[in-house]
């Protein structure tokens, strides 16, 4: 068994050495991931502030940027005010993501201070980028939206539902605006 682990390990190092070499034989080079479909989510990749769609307050900031030579979209997100705080855990939430496309569908992970983790997967549905829980998270399955608006805004909708049914919950329902002002955004390695 560890001969053939270590024969696909070595086989998993190869082939893309194979592919470089022959890219630089052919004089053609290969950028994976500059593809249509792994650019579908491109519209959120920005700096932004982040308000309440209803209230018009201040959310926090979110920075969204590509990574991995344009293969994975990695976000930061800081919340500035206490929509995630409770008695449990007083503090305001920071966090990040990696969302990237498998070849068939997009998959976002995402981890922050309040000890939660989603996986979501999905991709686009009409108007909107819709990504939803791999699996239920405490009794619940999850939707994530991203949905363009006027003016370079974007629409962020999260939801959540009961795995036994029942009706959709509004977790937040946020507008991106740009942030002219990046002087203004938080460094979130100070928030560690």
């Amino acid at each position: 068994m560890k001969l053939l682990l270590t024969m696909i390990i070595g086989l998993g190092l190869i082939m893309p050495l194979q592919s470089v070499a022959h890219a630089q034989a052919s004089g053609k080079f290969v950028v994976p991931c500059a593809v249509p479909f792994y650019r579908e989510l491109d519209f959120i990749v920005g700096d932004w502030q982040v308000f309440h769609k209803d209230t018009g307050k201040l959310a926090g900031y979110d920075r969204i940027g590509r990574t991995l030579r344009g293969c994975a979209i990695q976000q930061s997100w800081i919340s500035l005010d206490d929509h995630f705080s409770s008695e449990y855990v007083p503090f305001r939430m920071y966090g990040k993501s990696l969302t990237a496309f498998n070849g068939s569908k997009w998959v976002h992970m995402w981890v922050d201070n309040n000890a939660g983790v989603q996986i979501l997967e999905g991709g686009p549905d009409n108007d909107r980028f819709v990504l939803k829980s791999k699996e239920p998270v405490g009794g619940f399955e999850y939707e994530l939206s991203w949905k363009k608006g006027e003016n370079d805004r974007i629409e962020n909708l999260h939801r959540r539902r009961p795995i036994d049914g029942g009706d959709w919950e509004v977790l937040y329902h946020w507008l991106y605006v740009k942030n002219v002002n990046q002087s203004l955004l938080p460094d979130d390695e100070e928030m560690n």
